[in-house]
């Protein structure tokens, strides 16, 4: 087996540092009024991003002038009843998500949680782990919503601001 370089060492030895955010002119982040929980972004926005709250029709977080771009974020204590007490309610909602998809947008569903503390029986709910694991299933493969697990605020502003800019530049031909 061949041992790494010395000078290398460093470089593997520390966690990667991501590249700051580059915004598009007039870009601006929309997030819903009603996200309450620690809404990300407004304490300490990264230099250069726009952010605007607004009452979103769909999601948590969108994109200003693009009304086809929407990420929901979910904590465990609003994830179950979301798959389970919810059920009606939480269709409609993926209908209209579907509806926006197959009009070209993208929705995305950012779950403020671990993955392993999801799939785990909770106290507080009757709602098994694996129907939790198979609405999941269902939201990616039947309404095409991408699932994304993030605890960290980091994890989660980093999913938002990828898609969003990436979208954002796709819709504009950047």
């Amino acid at each position: 087996m061949r041992a790494v370089p010395t000078c290398q060492q460093a470089k593997f030895a520390q966690p990667f540092k991501f590249k700051s955010y580059n915004f598009p002119p007039d870009f601006a982040l929309l997030v819903d009024t009603r996200e309450q929980k620690s809404p990300l972004f407004i304490d300490k926005p990264p230099k250069g991003l726009m952010i605007m709250r607004d009452c979103l029709s769909n999601g948590d977080y969108g994109i200003r002038g693009m009304p086809l771009f929407s990420i929901e974020r979910k904590y465990c204590g609003d994830l179950f009843p979301y798959v389970s007490t919810e059920r009606e309610k939480t269709l409609k909602k993926l209908r209209r998500f579907r509806e926006m998809i197959d009009d070209g947008g993208w929705v995305g569903l950012l779950i403020a949680e671990r993955e392993s503390d999801v799939f785990k029986h909770q106290l507080w709910t009757k709602v098994s782990p694996e129907a939790v694991r198979q609405a999941l299933v269902s939201f990616a493969i039947r309404y095409h919503i991408h699932v994304y697990f993030a605890h960290t605020k980091e994890q989660q502003e980093r999913f938002i601001l990828d898609h969003a800019i990436k979208y954002y530049n796709v819709m504009k031909e950047v």
